[in-house]
């Protein structure tokens, strides 16, 4: 969601500066007594003043208008997902956490080393953990090294003592060699 909230603040800021330029070179254009440049304002100003409140077009951009504001506020009011998982605290005066990043990469490494394995990719989600090995054709068998890949990711999550302990989904892919 934060990549979303970035790229609408910078498209709505976009578009507030070309706005204001805008308005800008029509009032710079319209003191120094040169025609509408951009915009044709007077135009547009003798359309809104015989236009009602009441008119088919207002209302539409009023709907319209409600609707976008709706789904912006929901899209900021759906929950999001933490960025930092809670650690079991040593002691009371203690608040340790991790990051999503930090969890993935640790458990990364944990499955890197197990042998036959040369890839690893992890997705941390809201309560699961997904973990995909890949291993070249030859290695070991699959069974083995589902044993041996999840085994090495439980026991470094176990070790982190997670206040919340996710599900952990271990998944092995053979890669052929070229």
């Amino acid at each position: 969601m934060r990549i979303a909230n970035r790229l609408l603040a910078f498209l709505l800021s976009l578009g507030l500066t070309l706005g204001a330029v805008l308005v800008l070179i029509e009032i710079v254009a319209h003191l120094v007594g040169a025609k509408p440049v951009v915009l044709n304002w007077p135009g547009l100003y003798r359309w809104a003043s015989g236009t009602t409140w009441g008119s088919g077009i207002v209302r539409l951009v009023g709907v319209g208008l409600v609707v976008l504001g709706l789904l912006l506020l929901a899209a900021q009011l759906k929950p999001r997902r933490p960025e930092r998982l809670r650690l079991q605290p040593v002691d009371s005066a203690t608040d340790a956490a991790i990051t999503r990043r930090g969890l993935a990469r640790t458990l990364r490494n944990a499955a890197i080393e197990v042998d036959g394995v040369h890839d690893v990719h992890v997705m941390v989600g809201w309560h699961d953990v997904r973990v995909r090995a890949e291993v070249h054709d030859g290695a070991a068998p699959v069974d083995t090294l589902h044993e041996a890949v999840a085994s090495a990711a439980q026991h470094r999550l176990d070790a982190l003592r997670l206040a919340t302990v996710p599900a952990l989904t271990v998944r092995i892919d053979r890669e052929e060699r070229h």
